[in-house]
């Protein structure tokens, strides 16, 4: 049974950078922390905490804008995860870019439970679309470093599609991830974003976006594959979730177009965390 997820209201998104951020990819410039919970200091994210957890909340991902250099400036934050952590008790998931051990270290340290890491595997997305004067080395030391020093949990994230809707690279993005054993892996899919310089691109083929998912079948067999919020919807989702459904090639998917039952969070929770995940049931 492929397993539905939502994560409003109890796994809220927060940016902990407002609606700034530094690296402006072309794909979202920015606009996709609009749709967030939003502070900018370390009091204001365990105010927010606290007002969450008041209305029943069991955790949150913590994400917002990142660096030039491709980092989510969380150092400041970390000694208010901690708390926040061990007053509410919340399952806590956290949006990383590239990760230093020190990084992974104080992730882990700090009580995250997961990490949910932009996986890419092709220098062009990195600088003609991202910006990035990054190689293929800093991601895979930043794979690394999360799976030896960081949080229990790893959810990597691949978006299909990155660079202008073509998919080319997808396949060497899920072999970095042969030697992590991740608990989940989550595809999410490029869609135009208007007033971005991608806001006119096409969205990728669904014949093409299925057969990434074959690969990724195949390649790690006993992960977990999710279909992430971030995707087109209306009748484009809908044809692809039947054909990932129809061809076992999906085992989670977020707000998916039909479901009964809903799990109460993000797609990121690992399997064992799922039984303290409450349940919304629709009459359908």
């Amino acid at each position: 049974m492929v397993k539905a997820y939502m994560p409003l209201p109890l796994f809220p998104a927060i940016s902990i950078t407002g609606e700034w951020c530094g690296l402006k990819c072309k794909y979202c410039e920015g606009e996709l922390l609009k749709g967030m919970l939003k502070v900018n200091t370390p009091s204001e994210l365990y105010s927010l905490c606290r007002k969450l957890k008041e209305n029943g909340a069991i955790g949150c991902l913590i994400s917002g804008g990142f660096s030039k250099e491709g980092i989510l400036p969380i150092k400041p934050f970390i000694q208010t995860i901690r708390d926040v952590k061990r007053s509410f008790g919340f399952i806590i998931s956290v949006h990383v870019g590239f990760a230093s051990r020190e990084y992974a270290e104080a992730l882990r340290e700090c009580g995250v439970d997961i990490v949910d890491l932009n996986v890419i595997s092709s220098v062009k997305v990195f600088r003609d679309v991202m910006g990035l004067n990054a190689d293929l080395e800093v991601m895979e030391e930043t794979i690394r470093n999360l799976r030896d020093y960081g949080p229990p949990h790893i959810a990597p994230h691949i978006m299909i599609g990155a660079d202008y809707g073509k998919t080319y690279w997808e396949t060497e993005a899920i072999d970095l991830l042969k030697d992590i054993n991740p608990d989940t892996l989550i595809f999410v899919i490029f869609s135009p974003i208007q007033g971005t310089k991608m806001g006119n691109t096409s969205t990728p083929k669904i014949r093409d976006v299925v057969k990434i998912f074959q690969q990724a079948r195949g390649k790690i067999p006993n992960v977990e594959i999710g279909l992430g919020c971030a995707r087109p919807r209306g009748g484009y989702s809908v044809k692809l979730e039947k054909q990932l459904i129809q061809n076992r090639l999906i085992d989670r998917i977020v707000i998916p177009s039909r479901a009964s039952e809903y799990l109460m969070s993000c797609c990121s929770i690992p399997k064992e965390l799922e039984n303290i995940i409450p349940k919304k049931h629709k009459i359908i």
